[in-house]
């Protein structure tokens, strides 16, 4: 029987007044065992015996492997590559062919990272028109390359509306790996958005920050020839790009973890290309109406045309070549 607050209010105010069970019972017209259990106290109607069963998916098997997952973590002690819950249950999805609810398995990550006294983590969204901005930074990552442990940049892309991604690893931040980068993202969206949001890189600002930035002369070539602007964030204002800052993080925990182990980079980053390609098809941001897909193919339509000539990103020096005088070419020769 569910006891409403008037009634229980009623059953506790006639027995603190000295009244019996029986007669409670008789004149609210209520079972004597229901006053019984309330009467004194007791209890209380909104308590509820707190329900558990034991979930018949999380096995030793999964635990083992959730458990594995963070014990690798822990021996890598890379600060900001490590397994989120929604990676560890991807993974136990793919290689192990789990079929219970990701919440299932957070709450296992959550009991296991309190076990093993490892603290939890968060995020953030933006809203765009189709075509409109992209934004794009750099990260940075460890992968076996040739069985050598090295530190890897990653440049990352993201259309702002869609959330459509792209990453790609190079050994360094330099001119030309991050016009090499910009040019495969636009090859790999299919298009270039008409501005883009990203910070005070040195490659890419000669002097100033924030609206106050110039570009470099190299760079604003290349975004002449791809007819966008150049939006640059102001110092310390992570907030003006969030959509990408959230990218490199989400990119490192579940592109990069485990820690990649390949024979070069260019495996690397045809293995992050796959992953990007994969998150276009089955993701969905949270705080949007429809998949990443879906908006995606609505965006793509809003970017502008690749031009046909293929810009230049390689680094282009001019030697000095000295004429060596007749009478000493000999002499220079022996």
């Amino acid at each position: 029987m569910i006891v409403e607050m008037d009634l229980y209010y009623q059953i506790r105010s006639r027995y603190n007044d000295g009244e019996s069970i029986r007669s409670i019972a008789r004149k609210l017209g209520i079972s004597r065992q229901t006053v019984k259990k309330y009467c004194r106290g007791d209890t209380h109607p909104d308590e509820r015996k707190p329900y558990h069963r034991d979930s018949e998916v999380v096995t030793q098997e999964v635990i083992d492997f959730a458990r594995a997952c963070l014990e690798e973590d822990k021996k890598e002690n890379l600060s900001k590559q490590w397994h989120t819950a929604k990676r560890i249950y991807d993974r136990l999805v793919f290689e192990k062919g789990f079929r219970g609810a990701e919440s299932t398995i957070r709450k296992l990550v959550q009991a296991l990272r309190a076990e093993m006294d490892i603290p939890p983590q968060a995020d953030i969204p933006l809203e765009y028109d189709p075509g409109d901005a992209g934004q794009i930074d750099w990260g940075e990552a460890t992968a076996y390359i040739d069985g050598q442990k090295t530190k890897v940049q990653f440049f990352c892309g993201r259309l702002c509306n869609s959330c459509a991604v792209f990453v790609q690893a190079y050994y360094s931040q330099n001119m030309e790996s991050f016009l090499e980068a910009q040019q495969k993202m636009f090859d790999f969206f299919g298009g270039v958005p008409s501005r883009l949001i990203f910070d005070n890189a040195k490659v890419a600002v000669k002097e100033g920050f924030g609206k106050h930035a110039k570009a470099t002369d190299g760079y604003k070539a290349f975004a002449a020839h791809y007819a966008f602007n150049t939006e640059f964030c102001n110092i310390a204002s992570g907030n003006e790009k969030g959509l990408v800052e959230n990218l490199v993080g989400y990119a490192r925990k579940n592109f990069m973890v485990p820690v990649p182990r390949v024979k070069s980079i260019d495996e690397l980053n045809v293995k992050l290309l796959a992953s990007c390609t994969d998150y276009m098809n089955t993701h969905k941001v949270t705080t949007k109406s429809v998949s990443v897909k879906e908006a995606y193919e609505i965006e793509r339509y809003y970017l502008h045309s690749i031009p046909a000539y293929r810009f230049d990103t390689s680094k282009t020096e001019t030697p000095l070549v000295y004429r060596i005088p007749k009478s000493s070419s000999s002499a220079w020769l022996r």
